[in-house]
This record gives structure tokens, C-alpha cells and sequence, in this order.
């Protein structure tokens, strides 16, 4: 066995050996089929695999939303990637200045050709270093996986109306603030997922590694507005953080936190239905 040497080679090394088996998942109505499975957190600082390398690590696995499969092939362009980056949030910081892991954010799953909705996740897991379960029970909890859902209905005020994407506008001046897999909010103001629009709903890949970055950027310590008893590797926290992360560990957060929970302990991806 070759041995593997530097900082990434090593932290890939780990992953393989300490976080990453093999899982055979039973075939059966839309049931996912074999899948690599991330087990634990690769520790808080590291960073993000290369896209081709985490694609590298993906398994087959069947496609049980056909209906992603636009979404799931579109690959965000290098000036819309740019223009996330240099996005302003409404304090006035760029998305990477906001989160300096924005700036691995890509959307290209390099290597994966056609792409199932599974084996996105399985990439984001592997690229983010975060586990696999834990993702796709997340995703149960928000969409149940699939890239067109909408949440978060709000009514807006009438000059942001026209802004939003003309399927998550409703009546009068209402809209579903959250869009895709993850249900990635954005608002017009900068105040919620500045620049993400519209690669949330346009690209299943964008939106997973934009949902990675920033459950990462909780994981590793780097938010200095999460409050009192916040701290880097609190994977329970930081999956939480996702709903709401301010104040840090709040009541909602921990009921959103039990929900995800329930969907591990039941592995409800392995029976989304249609």
C-alpha cells in the first residue's frame, strides 16, 4: 500500500479508514441501493476534498426522485459561481467574506456523469467531511429530496414580490422564501442566503454544497454571532444551526434537531414513497 503524504492526502486518508464503509441498502419499491457511507465528522478546520476526489468516492446508487433530474444536471456556470461569491449580505460583507467556505462552493460534482440524487448527497458528504446519514435524513426533514419543493410561505413587501422565481410566488404579495433539497432562504435584502439565487432551485449540486459549507462553517467554529455556549465540533448543534442558529441551541432549533434524529434512527430515505 502506497503511502499517502501532506495535509489533504493525509485527512483523505483518515476519512477512508476511520469515517467511511460500505452499505448495501435492500432494493426494493424507491428504496436507495448501495451507497458509501460517511460514518463520522472529519475534524473541525479541515477542508473541503476537491469536487473530483469526493466524486471519486461516490457508489452507484438509483435514482427515486425523477423529477431532480433536470436540476440535478445543471452545473452552475464560473460567472454565476463569482457572482455568488461577490454576492453582499445586508451588512455588507461578500458570501466569502460572510463564510469563507463559500469560496469551495461549486455545485460541479466533477466526474459524476448523470447524476442520481443520492449520489450528490453521498458527494457533498464526502466533499464536506460531514456523514452521509445525517444528510440524507436532513434532507427527508426538509423536502423529502425533492429540489422543487417550496417552504416558508411569507408575505413580502410589493417591491420584492417580482424578485422572487415566478413558481414560489402565491397570492397577492406572498412567497416561499425556501427553495430546493436543502430549502436554501433567500431574501432580496441580503439578509438570508445572499447570492444563492437562482442556483438554489436551478442545481441539486449547488444547493447540497451550499447547505455543506454552511453546516461546516457552524462545525468548525468559525461563527462569531452564535452567541453563548458555542464552539467548534458540536455536529448535534450544527446540524440544528441549519433551522435556526441564533440564539445559539434555542428551542426550535432542538425540535428541529429531534426531527432529524427520528429520520436517522428510522433511515426514512430508504422509504420515501412517491
Amino acid at each position: 500500500m502506497a503511502i499517502l503524504t501532506g495535509p489533504r492526502k493525509i485527512a483523505l486518508a483518515c476519512l477512508v479508514l476511520a469515517g467511511v464503509i460500505t452499505s448495501l441498502l435492500l432494493t426494493q419499491g424507491e428504496r436507495v441501493t448501495a451507497a458509501t457511507t460517511v460514518v463520522s465528522w472529519s475534524p473541525p478546520g479541515t477542508k473541503p476534498l476537491p469536487d473530483a476526489e469526493a466524486a471519486g468516492l461516490v457508489s452507484p446508487a438509483r435514482e427515486v426522485r425523477p423529477a431532480n433530474k433536470r436540476a440535478n444536471r445543471y452545473l452552475p456556470s464560473s460567472r454565476q459561481l463569482d457572482a455568488f461569491r461577490r454576492a453582499r449580505t445586508s451588512h455588507g460583507q461578500t458570501m466569502v467574506e460572510f463564510n469563507p467556505l463559500y469560496r469551495y462552493v461549486t455545485g460541479r460534482p466533477k466526474g459524476l456523469r448523470r447524476a442520481t440524487t443520492d449520489e450528490l448527497i453521498q458527494w457533498v458528504s464526502h466533499k464536506w467531511g460531514i456523514p452521509t446519514n445525517v444528510i440524507r435524513a436532513q434532507m427527508v426533514v426538509e423536502s423529502h429530496w425533492r429540489q422543487g419543493f417550496m417552504g416558508d410561505p411569507e408575505h413580502v413587501p410589493a417591491d420584492w414580490y417580482g424578485r422572487y422565481p415566478r413558481q414560489s410566488r402565491a397570492r397577492g404579495s406572498d412567497v416561499f422564501e425556501s427553495l430546493g433539497i436543502a430549502q436554501v432562504k433567500w431574501r432580496p435584502d441580503g439578509s438570508v442566503g445572499a447570492g444563492t439565487e437562482p442556483l438554489r432551485w436551478r442545481s441539486t449540486a449547488f444547493n447540497l454544497d451550499y447547505y455543506g459549507a454552511t453546516l461546516r462553517f457552524f462545525y468548525d467554529g468559525d461563527c462569531r454571532w452564535c452567541g453563548p455556549g458555542y464552539g467548534p465540533g458540536q455536529a448535534s448543534n450544527s446540524v440544528a444551526a441549519w433551522y435556526s442558529p441564533d440564539p445559539w441551541n434555542n428551542g426550535d432549533a432542538r425540535g428541529y434537531l429531534r426531527r432529524v434524529q427520528q429520520a436517522i434512527g428510522s433511515r426514512a430515505w430508504t422509504r420515501l414513497g412517491g
